[in-house]
């Protein structure tokens, strides 16, 4: 079944994102209890990744990290259950040398899973119910992000295999999904073969692949979104989170519920009404994304 959940405020850079998604998690909790997760986007820093290691395994140090990296991590900081680390930029920009980094890391660290890389987004992730990630989400400020409460119908049930899934290896892309995407092992094999690599083996990774692939070709966060509902099988209901964007779409029988309140402010995503009413009001406004219906939000 799962519960995703989405906002997206304009003209601040410290709008309560991390609460207001909190909250409207705790009201879709129903929907899946076996993980749960956020991607909030704010401010502007240096390119960074996120790492979660396996359950104990203390943080590496920056000298251990940079004779890994040849010198592209800076700093590192402890987080619960991994760490977050500087990344320097390469000097001619290429996501699949950046996914060689990722892959290096993962490789030093059996069982770790990078589950960021960008200069706006952090994504939490926890087994169990939402609340696990009440402490490090709730002070969170920024512009926009996505949340998911998931229950787990196929794949393993541990950090990997949590959303929001970062479209790996694109910078500042992340998805939360709801539904099945049923070609998902045939899309995975074609960038395979081009020398991407996954995270986890839940048919949802595939989604920010997909759309971040499209998109360092050229192709805008609506265009991308709007080649993705015939291009996907099955049944989906998902929200894209970028850099300055909220996206969503929907295939053609619309079997998974969402929900949105728009107003000049921004916009609030849900799979159900009640976690809308919760962060915009019991006034407000609430209506449907339509089956194979296309929309983007941006900051600008």
């Amino acid at each position: 079944m799962c519960g995703i959940a989405g906002v997206l405020r304009r003209n601040t850079n410290d709008f309560a994102v991390g609460a207001t998604l909190l909250a409207m998690a705790r009201t879709l909790q129903h929907r899946g209890a076996d993980s749960a997760g956020v991607a909030v986007f704010g401010g502007t820093r240096s390119p960074h990744l996120q790492m979660a290691l396996p359950h104990l395994t203390p943080a590496p140090s920056l000298p251990q990290l940079n004779a890994l990296s040849a010198g592209r991590i800076q700093e590192v900081e402890s987080e619960n259950g991994g760490f977050d680390a500087q990344v320097s930029l390469l000097d001619q920009p290429n996501s699949l040398e950046d996914l060689a980094l990722v892959r290096l890391l993962e490789d030093a660290f059996p069982g770790a899973t990078v589950s960021s890389l960008g200069e706006r987004m952090s994504v939490y992730k926890a087994v169990g119910m939402v609340e696990e990630l009440a402490d490090q989400i709730g002070s969170l400020t920024g512009t926009h992000g996505i949340a998911h409460l998931r229950l787990a119908t196929e794949s393993r049930i541990d950090p990997a295999h949590a959303q929001p899934f970062w479209g790996r290896p694109f910078f500042d892309i992340a998805v939360t999904h709801n539904g099945h995407i049923t070609n998902y092992y045939k899309l995975r094999q074609k960038f395979e073969a081009r020398g991407f690599s996954f995270a986890s083996h839940n048919d949802s990774e595939i989604i920010g692949v997909y759309l971040g692939d499209l998109m360092e070709a050229g192709a805008s966060l609506f265009e991308a979104l709007d080649r993705a509902k015939f291009e996907l099988d099955g049944s989906f209901s998902f929200i894209v989170a970028t850099q300055n964007a909220l996206g969503v779409t929907r295939d053609p029988l619309a079997t998974k519920p969402l929900l949105y309140v728009e107003n000049d402010e921004g916009v609030t995503l849900g799979s159900e009404p009640q976690s809308l009413y919760h962060a915009c009001g019991a006034d407000a406004r609430i209506r449907e994304i339509k089956p194979r219906e296309t929309k983007t939000w941006a900051l600008d």
